[in-house]
């Protein structure tokens, strides 16, 4: 095996706080990183979980993967097609990994996303030794880009 790039859908969050939240503290949070239109949410205490609905990935994946193979340009890596072809619109075919996000809360700590995702595609060998900044530039960007398809609201990268 190695150390591989990949790109991917986050299907599952849980953030904690040190402080309970109310639902709107916690839109206003994590809006920066994710659609929370996209998941069905539950609030325990100071955490808050996500799940992606099913039917958004289903109804959006097949576009997305065309969006993805524009950015990427007629050299993109094959494993985007290879994946889109093996894995197809049902969620639960997919591989998956986990990473973590962060964001500033209002008194200035810092609010840890544990996210479960999808991999839309892996590839090349890399090699590394810190990689904080890259996952996010990627999930902003995609997250604040005008791309019309609903998973761009949830877009992640990690080194897996």
């Amino acid at each position: 095996m190695g150390t591989y790039y990949s790109l991917g859908i986050i299907s599952e969050f849980v953030a904690e706080s040190e402080k309970t939240l109310t639902q709107a503290e916690w839109e206003q949070l994590l809006t920066k990183r994710l659609d929370l239109s996209l998941f069905r949410l539950t609030i325990h205490g100071n955490k808050i979980y996500g799940s992606l609905y099913p039917e958004i990935f289903k109804e959006n994946i097949k576009d997305f993967y065309q969006i993805l193979k524009e950015i990427a340009g007629p050299n993109r890596s094959e494993n985007i097609d290879y994946y889109e072809k093996k894995f197809g619109s049902n969620l639960d075919d997919y591989h998956y990994s986990e990473t973590v996000l962060f964001v500033e809360g209002s008194d200035g700590s810092l609010i840890k996303i544990g996210v479960r995702f999808a991999l839309l595609f892996v590839e090349g060998k890399v090699s590394v030794e810190i990689f904080n900044t890259e996952p996010h530039l990627i999930n902003w960007l995609f997250r604040n880009s005008k791309i019309a398809n609903k998973l761009a609201g949830c877009v992640i990268s990690e080194i897996v």
